[in-house]
């Protein structure tokens, strides 16, 4: 996906997902954490999608990895969530030796992902709407 069309999708489905998860982050693209740092890429170190920063309360896409407008909404979703989360809690979860796939924020994340589909329908719903305000309703 071109990064035009990453942003028509931010733009039409981030308002709604964030106004849903009550959190303010602003949204930035970049080709990949490694660009985004300004680092050297390190060899099969490059898998996000996205990344959620407290220290700027940012989400970060990475466009290389984002194939579908699927990928980017539950992007979004997942690292909104995070924004809402509890920093602290985050890091101290993994200090407790949990990984990725048993710490509690990442599995509510991966659970509230599952959810894009309903911002797929709704958007649908209102354009719909607002179609049918504009044009009439066909009675059947």
């Amino acid at each position: 996906m071109t990064n035009k069309e990453i942003t028509k999708i931010v733009n039409q489905y981030y308002p709604l997902i964030s106004a849903n998860y009550k959190s303010n982050a602003k949204v930035e693209l970049y080709n990949n954490i490694f660009d985004r740092l300004n680092a050297i890429p390190a060899v099969g170190e490059d898998k996000a999608f996205a990344e959620y920063s407290w220290d700027t309360n940012k989400i970060y896409l990475y466009t290389n990895h984002l194939n579908s407008e699927e990928d980017v909404i539950r992007s979004l979703i997942h690292e909104c969530v995070h924004s809402t989360q509890s920093y602290e809690l985050f890091e101290a979860y993994y200090e407790c030796d949990l990984n990725y796939e048993t710490h509690p924020y990442e599995i509510e994340a991966e659970h509230e992902e599952e959810k894009w589909k309903d911002y797929k329908w709704k958007e649908f719903d209102e354009w719909m709407d607002a179609l049918g305000e504009k044009n009439g309703y066909t009675e059947y």
